[in-house]
């Protein structure tokens, strides 16, 4: 038995965690699958026998999960490429204010 742990980009909710583990649980010569969205991946152990590490990324790109490859971004029509912030795809991080961390105490332990 050969273990391998595979990142897969594209997994990231429960639901695609329950198709990525009937993909390769269906797919002769795996015998576990653990799968993480939290992470993002997927630890596959299989019989070197019957399924190789080659077999195991095909398999997941045919259930639409292609390994270690990031989404595609969707491009944009040109009527929305109008220079306005509307349609600015930029990354946000949001982060509690101090003085709320203080305020909140020991209600935020639990």
């Amino acid at each position: 038995m050969k273990e391998t742990v595979i990142k897969v980009p594209g997994m990231w909710a429960d639901h695609h965690v329950i198709r990525v583990r009937q993909a390769l649980l269906g797919t002769a010569g795996v015998s576990e699958v653990i799968a993480s969205a939290a992470r993002r991946t997927v630890r596959v152990r299989f019989d070197e026998a019957s399924m190789s590490e080659d077999g195991v990324r095909q398999t997941l790109a045919a259930a639409g999960y292609p390994p270690e490859q990031p989404p595609a971004m969707i491009e944009l029509p040109e009527r929305h490429k109008d220079g306005s912030a509307w349609f600015v795809v930029l990354d946000r991080k949001t982060t509690t204010e101090r003085k709320d961390r203080e305020m909140a105490g020991d209600f935020r332990r639990y």
